[in-house]
C-alpha cells in the first residue's frame, strides 16, 4: 500500500535546518580561522619566543610578458619586530633586483636604475601598507599580520572554502582599518593544516573615460595583481614555516600586459640574530 509522505514532512524540514546548520558552522568565524592558523604556526610560547628571523636562499626569477629572460642570484627576507627587508639580487645591470624595506616606520625600495623603479618595486612604494601591515612575506616575516590582529584591528571576512588551482582553500579577506585604498587583500588557508600558504592584492583600475565617444570607444580597466604562495613547510626553533615563497605580479590593461614570477628556496632560517636596524632602510 501507498504511503502519505505528508507525515515525513516535519521530521524532513528538520533534517533540513539541521544540515544547513552544519554546513553553515564548516565555515568558521574570522576569530576561530586566526586562532587554527597561529596554532598550527606554533605554540604562543614559542611564536613569542622570536624577535627576529633570517631566511636567506636563492632566488630565481622569469619573466613571462613585457619582457623576455631568467635570472637566479641570492636571496634573503630579513624581519626583527615589525621591520623586514626582502632582497633579490641579480647580477645584471639591466635588472640588479629588487629590494623592500620597512624600518618601522617608512616603506623605501631600490632602483633598477637612476630615478627608475621597477614594476614591482613601484607597486610596494605606492601601497606601502603591504610591509606597514605585516602582509608581503607571510608567516616568513616576524611582523606577519595576524599575530597582532587585536592590535591592527582589520576588517575580517570568511567567505568559505574556494577552489584555487585544483584545491579547496578558505578563503579570508582581509582589509586593513586605513590605507587600502581599492585594493582587494584576500588570504588562503589550507583547510587540514591550517597553514597560510596563498595570498592575492588586486587592483583594478577602471577605464579613463574620453572626451569623445571615439576616445571612450575601447578603453579597457587595468588589473594589477600580486599573489603570493607559500609552500615546503618544515619546522624550525618548534615552529611551522614555509621553505618556498613564490611571488607573481601581472599587470592587464589597455596598452601594456607584463607578467614576472620570483620564486625564493629558502636554505638557511636562523632566528634571534642580531641585525642592524640600518638595513631596514634601502639606500
Amino acid at each position: 500500500m501507498r504511503r502519505s509522505l505528508q507525515p515525513l514532512i516535519p521530521f524532513l524540514s528538520c533534517l533540513a535546518l539541521a544540515a544547513g546548520a552544519t554546513a553553515k558552522d564548516d565555515k568558521p568565524k574570522p576569530d576561530q580561522l586566526v586562532a587554527s592558523h597561529l596554532a598550527a604556526l606554533g605554540s604562543a610560547e614559542k611564536r613569542a619566543a622570536v624577535k627576529s628571523r633570517a631566511a636567506t636562499g636563492t632566488v630565481q626569477v622569469v619573466f613571462r610578458l613585457g619582457a623576455q629572460g631568467q635570472l637566479s642570484g641570492p636571496a634573503a627576507l630579513l624581519s626583527v619586530g615589525h621591520k623586514a627587508r626582502i632582497n633579490w639580487a641579480f647580477n645584471q645591470l639591466e635588472y640588479p633586483g629588487e629590494q623592500f624595506g620597512f624600518d618601522g616606520s617608512r616603506v623605501t625600495v631600490g632602483l633598477v636604475r637612476p630615478g627608475v623603479r621597477s614594476n614591482l618595486s613601484e607597486f610596494i612604494y605606492q601601497f606601502d601598507y603591504l610591509l606597514k601591515e605585516g602582509l608581503l612575506g607571510g608567516v616568513l616575516a616576524t611582523g606577519w599580520a595576524l599575530l597582532e590582529v587585536p592590535e591592527r584591528q582589520p576588517k575580517l571576512d570568511v567567505t568559505g572554502l574556494k577552489k584555487i588551482e585544483g584545491k579547496q582553500l578558505h578563503e579570508l579577506r582581509y582589509r586593513p582599518r586605513r590605507g587600502a585604498g581599492d585594493m582587494q587583500v584576500t588570504l588562503y588557508f589550507d583547510p587540514e593544516s591550517w597553514r597560510h600558504v596563498r595570498t592575492q592584492y588586486r587592483l583594478v583600475i577602471p577605464a579613463r573615460m574620453g572626451a569623445t565617444p571615439a576616445e571612450s570607444a575601447g578603453q579597457r580597466e587595468t588589473v594589477s595583481m600580486v599573489v603570493e604562495e607559500f609552500g615546503d613547510f618544515k619546522e624550525v626553533d618548534g615552529l611551522t614555516l614555509p621553505h618556498s615563497y613564490r611571488l607573481q605580479y601581472t599587470i592587464e590593461g589597455q596598452r601594456s600586459t607584463f607578467l614576472a614570477d620570483w620564486k625564493m628556496v629558502v636554505q638557511q632560517l636562523l632566528h634571534n640574530q642580531e641585525i642592524d636596524p640600518k638595513f631596514f632602510t634601502v639606500q
